[in-house]
């Protein structure tokens, strides 16, 4: 992936928006999105955290504040894939180059980090993550997806006391939302095979219409 991240407007060809989230199927705070929508947060730099499991909406909301930043309030915004950073972070720091991403993202109004926790990476790539949030801290925005409650964050950084420091920066000014465990393509999945499996067992009228007529002519 490119150091220099994406454009949220560049990581989908269907922009996802609020109106396109099916709030009624999830456990997360409406109102406290929708106030997020407006956007008083990036002013102060105040953070966002989604976590919940997979497939519960965390991205699609995401990235539909990032849309709207950039769509109707001209914000500057970039979007990566946690693991794809922490890549990025290791190789210019392997090319001499260290502190160049780091020098980009403070100029962003906030920064979309997707899926942290779904995939490894090494205690040293977790070293320069923490130095870069550090950097951006009172700055950019900061919006991070994961599947990680706080306490599980330690595991993914391999480092306990530097995690702790970390999450005190984060939480400082952080609005923490939940979207629950159930994941809404399961919902939906399971839902349409009740469906398929309800429709199977119940007769059709015509099927009914043909059992009544066959009883007809057994007992004439």
């Amino acid at each position: 992936m490119h150091p220099r991240g994406r454009s949220v407007l560049q990581t989908v060809l269907h922009r996802p928006n609020l109106a396109g989230f099916d709030f009624a199927s999830s456990e997360v705070n409406e109102a406290l999105i929708r106030q997020l929508h407006r956007y008083d947060f990036i002013e102060p730099a105040d953070n966002v955290v989604l976590a919940g499991g997979p497939g519960t909406g965390k991205t699609h909301i995401a990235t539909a504040l990032g849309v709207q930043a950039i769509e109707h309030h001209k914000k500057r915004v970039r979007f990566f894939s946690t693991v794809e950073l922490v890549n990025a972070l290791e190789q210019e720091k392997a090319q001499g180059k260290a502190g160049h991403i780091a020098g980009r993202l403070v100029h962003a109004d906030l920064v979309i980090l997707d899926e942290l926790g779904d995939l490894p990476f090494s205690a040293s790539g977790g070293a320069l993550l923490f130095h870069l949030l550090s950097k951006l801290y009172e700055r950019t925005s900061v919006a991070i997806t994961t599947n990680l409650s706080f306490s599980e964050w330690p595991a993914v950084f391999g480092d306990a006391k530097m995690t702790t420091a970390l999450l005190d920066r984060l939480n400082y000014h952080c609005h923490s939302l939940e979207t629950g465990n159930d994941s809404f393509r399961f919902k939906n999945s399971s839902a349409q095979k009740s469906q398929k499996r309800k429709e199977k067992s119940s007769p059709s009228p015509n099927h009914e219409a043909q059992i009544i007529t066959n009883r007809r002519v057994k007992s004439q």
